[in-house]
């Protein structure tokens, strides 16, 4: 039963403090664990709440003409959407040279390494425990009372969007239904043209 008394969003001033925050140590150099935690976060968060499995998995095959196109592990729906300027930026960042549209585009999984289906979870939860313990880091440093996950960047992108008016069968807020094959279908009766307009109210 959802309750509306458990805090799931964060604001967008309180995004902005994340995408601000000063992540030097001791000496000026940048934590690569907490920098990487933090672009998790905005990646998921600028790319319509995409969760943390789908994030491991994404290769450079999922992007075309500047879209993402990837199946929710999940619920198997096929999504796509313009990727925003701030998303290729951090997809850059991770960019190697010699990457093959058969790479994983972040370095949670690697094609060579990663085979079986439990070589693949076993990095992925290991890559999230490092995650976790990052983003409870970052947590700190803005003031948050609650966890920061990938899950909170999901229902923080739903939460952005809807205080600025959009409407809300645009949104991903199946995260705010108890049935997720309504908003399924909410999703379907709009055009890319809409869903790609929207997003952009998220920055």
């Amino acid at each position: 039963m959802w309750t509306p008394t458990r805090k799931r969003a964060i604001s967008k001033d309180e995004v902005l403090k994340i995408v601000n925050l000063d992540l030097s140590l001791k000496g000026g150099n940048i934590s690569p664990y907490l920098e990487f935690a933090r672009d998790i976060f905005l990646f998921s968060y600028y790319t319509a709440g995409i969760n943390f499995k789908d994030i491991a998995n994404l290769k450079y095959s999922n992007i075309m003409d500047m879209r993402l196109y990837y199946k929710r592990n999940k619920t198997g729906k096929e999504l796509t959407f313009h990727l925003l300027p701030n998303a290729m930026d951090i997809i850059d960042k991770y960019k190697k040279i010699d990457a093959s549209c058969d790479d994983y585009i972040f370095p949670i999984l690697d094609r060579k390494i990663h085979v079986t289906a439990q070589q693949k979870f076993n990095r992925e939860q290991k890559v999230l425990g490092h995650i976790n313990t990052q983003s409870e880091v970052i947590r700190k440093k803005i003031g948050l009372n609650f966890p920061l996950t990938t899950y909170v960047a999901r229902h923080t992108y739903a939460t952005v969007l809807k205080r600025s008016g959009v409407n809300i069968g645009i949104i991903s807020e199946s995260l705010g239904h108890s049935d997720l094959k309504t908003t399924q279908i909410y999703l379907d009766s709009f055009e890319n043209s809409e869903i790609d307009a929207a997003m952009k109210n998220l920055l």
